[in-house]
């Protein structure tokens, strides 16, 4: 197995990367279920707006006083909130991803905001890692630059899985689909019209792209969302192989099927809210209920990476 540059016995982040409705809740959720795995949610929403909010965690308590966050807060009482959640919002934009991939990991940069960012989400993998006596934290934040981050933290491991789902079935989500959001509560997130969502699609999967080149084929894989949910046992398994856990046991009753236990992610859909028995299967709802105009105009948008990623050109209706 190929191994990400940085010592084995580093603490490893396997953080998904990619556009929002790709399914990364569940499957973060699966393989937090798996032995020396923890599914930590967007980590990238610790500071704001989780604690800036009030935010809840997935178990259903407020963060403050979840019983593995609360933990992790405990060795965090130093950091400034305001200080940090400048930071974060210093950088990561997308707009700064090549400028901190250029960066050197495990290296002072000069940049204060993004080595003071970095150290304090240093402290909170850490923290994380203590709380739950896991060794391979599961980060669905998705977003490039902070993957980005993460490649600077100092004593990480990361594995960067690149998520990606038919740009029609995402343009449809984003113009039919609820989602709580976890910034303004009491509101959804914005509903976004096929060029829109398709635009941001384009924006994030190449952003993925580029931080998969950066980092290498070592730590990095990519993974269509179709592909998991044709085989999510078997793909989950070879997840979890992947990044460093052999025997790791996965929550599956058969290749379908799986019993999904409560619970302490980050933001993410509601999906993170559910436990018991779910069985995981395609939602094909858009192929036959999204409008003509918005499958061309996904399709047009996203035409460059179709065949990269191995979608029809036509989408079966």
């Amino acid at each position: 197995m190929n191994v990400p540059r940085r010592a084995a016995d580093s603490g490893r982040v396997l953080y998904i990367m990619g556009r929002g409705r790709s399914g990364s809740t569940i499957f973060a959720n699966i393989l937090g279920e798996a032995e020396g795995f923890f599914s930590a949610g967007e980590v990238r929403y610790l500071w704001d707006p989780v604690l800036t909010t009030g935010g809840s965690c997935g178990c259903g308590e407020p963060v403050s006083v979840c019983p593995v966050w609360s933990q992790v807060l405990g060795r965090l009482t130093d950091l400034d909130l305001e200080q940090v959640v400048a930071w974060q919002q210093e950088i990561v934009r997308e707009r700064n991803l090549y400028r901190i991939l250029r960066r050197e990991p495990d290296r002072a940069t000069g940049w204060t905001a993004l080595d003071g960012y970095s150290a304090a989400m240093g402290r909170v993998y850490r923290a994380l890692e203590a709380a739950t006596g896991a060794s391979v934290i599961v980060d669905s934040s998705k977003r490039p630059s902070y993957a980005a981050v993460v490649r600077q933290i100092p004593g990480l491991a990361p594995y960067f899985v690149h998520l990606v789902r038919d740009p029609r079935a995402s343009a449809y989500s984003w113009r039919h689909r609820k989602h709580a959001s976890a910034r303004d509560r009491g509101r959804d997130v914005t509903r976004r019209n096929a060029a829109d969502s398709t635009l941001r699609w384009t924006l994030l999967n190449f952003g993925a792209e580029a931080v998969l080149r950066r980092h290498g084929t070592g730590g990095s894989m990519s993974l269509r969302y179709e592909d998991f949910v044709a085989k999510p046992r078997t793909t989950a398994e070879r997840v979890a192989q992947w990044a460093g856990r052999r025997s790791a046991r996965l929550p599956f009753l058969d290749e379908r099927t799986a019993r999904l236990g409560a619970n302490h992610t980050l933001s993410g859909n509601p999906a993170r809210f559910s436990s018991g028995t779910v069985t995981l299967r395609d939602w094909e709802e858009w192929r036959s209920e999204q409008s003509r105009a918005d499958k061309l105009t996904a399709t047009a948008l996203a035409l460059p990476y179709l065949r990269r990623y191995d979608y029809p050109l036509r989408s079966p209706s």
